[in-house]
């Protein structure tokens, strides 16, 4: 036993296996997922500003989707002026909606909501 490891393995019997050298070009390898982001973009049409729709169930997040007619049906957006800028805080259906929520931030929490049209 100790004869085979102080001789060392026969030449030819040992495994030849060659490292492969790997060009990995992050142009070429991304081209594909550039092309299919930018049509998943153009198919889902512009932007809109709307906030998540979160509520907390037995402290677990529960995330929501917003679905399009909901999003046709907005009218009116909720908008909050901090010292660091503009902040959306949600959208309703109807103005008299908006003026409730604008009246309960202003009398509970001490802030200022404008309400502008969609």
């Amino acid at each position: 036993m100790t004869r085979a490891f102080r001789g060392g393995i026969d030449s030819r019997k040992k495994a030849r296996a060659p490292t492969r050298i790997r060009n990995w070009n992050p142009i070429r390898d991304l081209r594909g997922l550039k092309t299919r982001t930018s049509t998943t973009g153009s198919e889902m049409g512009p932007l809109v500003d709307v906030p998540a729709m979160i509520r907390i169930e037995d402290e677990h997040w529960v995330f929501e989707r917003v679905e399009e007619g909901v999003l046709q049906n907005l009218t009116h957006r909720l908008i909050i002026h901090d010292s660091t800028g503009s902040k959306t805080i949600g959208a309703t259906a109807d103005m008299d909606t908006a003026m409730q929520v604008a009246q309960k931030m202003a009398t509970l929490e001490n802030k200022i909501v404008m309400i502008r049209p969609i």
